[in-house]
């Protein structure tokens, strides 16, 4: 795949994972998503309120970053921004499944994202042309 394409994908996959950890995090705080509190038995958390903003911010926000960064930033972190906000999705689901269990496909899912977040982010920074080494004169 050349540089130009996986960027591409790496933009739309940061992008989704944004979005939906955004639309996810809404939908828990306004209550449109309907998960039963009795979800949260045996976590620290009374109610949705603290998951959704940290699945709005930190998840959505971290991927959100990556995209723009990938599309308008510094060429050189736009690799590791998107690794970051993989490693970020990965930790989530991680920790999420640790304390409510693999309730649904959706989980697994988007453990996925981040990988191919990660994966993608990998790909990009070995298709970065590199400048050659000269040799010393001496």
């Amino acid at each position: 795949m050349k540089e130009r394409s996986i960027r591409t994908t790496l933009v739309v996959v940061d992008l989704f994972a944004a979005v939906s950890a955004i639309v996810g995090a809404v939908g828990l705080l306004v209550g449109f998503m309907d998960v039963p509190l009795s979800e949260l038995r045996g976590t620290p958390f009374a109610d949705f309120t603290i998951p959704a903003l940290l699945l709005g911010l930190v998840v959505g926000g971290s991927a959100l970053a990556a995209a723009t960064i990938a599309l308008f930033g510094p060429r050189r972190i736009e690799a590791l921004a998107s690794a970051a906000a993989g490693c970020v999705m990965v930790g989530w689901m991680t920790v999420e499944i640790a304390m409510i269990g693999l309730d649904v496909w959706v989980q697994a899912a988007y453990f996925v994202v981040g990988l191919v977040m990660i994966g993608l982010a990998g790909l990009l920074w070995w298709a970065r042309p590199r400048p050659v080494a000269r040799p010393l004169a001496g």
